[in-house]
């Protein structure tokens, strides 16, 4: 499986087009100043982007900024109190974004995906950016985090998932992702859940990964979102097919019907 639509069009990442560069220079500017406001940053995004675009590309604004913050950071043109009200900023607007998406379209039936970090992990922007994405894509999505990863609460939202995303950066934090994996794999009755990974740290532990059942390993938001509806598509088939009693083979250009 790869990601071929979403990476054909958005993995460059919007700072590569050049109508983009006046808006990106002037939101990461604005995003991260002690006073601005939220809504301020929210109002811009309705604003200052081009009008004739598809909603999603303000999923894919959000991200370039991340971006352009974490090369600043890197670059010594931005210090640590400049990421972390950006950053903070960023998820703020994320979930304006996310209440409008959830708003305008039905959720009825739809898939209903689980995004996890390890306890401890951090790094967590990825994730909400992942969730808005499944905003935009007319899916539901539930993140937790912190307390959320503990208790009944928690093994009650896994036994609900239809797939389930692991962000993991830190790699010191290998037993806690072992641990979400065990729980995981402990409240599923019936059907393996499917898990997608991705993050820096579970780029560097693609064996280890491997040997707990991770299912696939993803390098982007987009690449993660892609294999998730993949995921969902041949769960779909699945089911037609045990409903028919047909087989089906999977080709590079969809599922093949076969007859019985």
């Amino acid at each position: 499986m790869t990601a071929e639509k979403l990476a054909a069009r958005y993995e460059m990442g919007l700072e590569h087009d050049r109508r983009y560069d006046a808006a990106l220079a002037e939101f990461c500017a604005q995003v991260v100043r002690p006073r601005i406001r939220a809504a301020a940053l929210y109002r811009f995004l309705h604003s200052e982007l081009p009008g004739d675009q598809p909603e999603i590309v303000k999923v894919l604004f959000i991200e370039a900024v991340a971006r352009q913050l974490g090369r600043q950071w890197m670059q010594g043109d931005c210090g640590f109190v400049d990421v972390t009200i950006g950053t903070a900023r960023l998820q703020e607007i994320i979930r304006l974004l996310s209440f409008d998406f959830r708003n305008r379209q039905p959720r009825s039936w739809v898939p209903f995906v689980v995004l996890l970090t390890p306890v401890g992990e951090q790094h967590t922007l990825a994730q909400h950016i992942l969730g808005l994405l499944f905003d935009a894509m007319g899916w539901t999505s539930q993140i937790l985090e912190g307390k959320a990863l503990q208790g009944a609460g928690l093994r009650s939202t896994l036994k609900q998932a239809d797939i389930i995303c692991i962000g993991w950066s830190n790699q010191r934090l290998k037993k806690q992702f072992q641990d979400i994996v065990g729980i995981i794999r402990s409240v599923e009755s019936g059907s393996r859940t499917p898990i997608v990974a991705g993050g820096a740290a579970a780029l560097d532990s693609v064996d280890f990964l491997v040997g707990l059942g991770i299912d696939c390993i993803c390098d982007s938001v987009y690449s993660a979102s892609r294999i998730c509806e993949k995921f969902y598509e041949l769960e779909a088939v699945g089911q037609q097919t045990s409903a028919s009693s047909q087989q089906f083979m999977v080709s590079s250009g969809g599922p093949d019907w076969l007859s019985p």
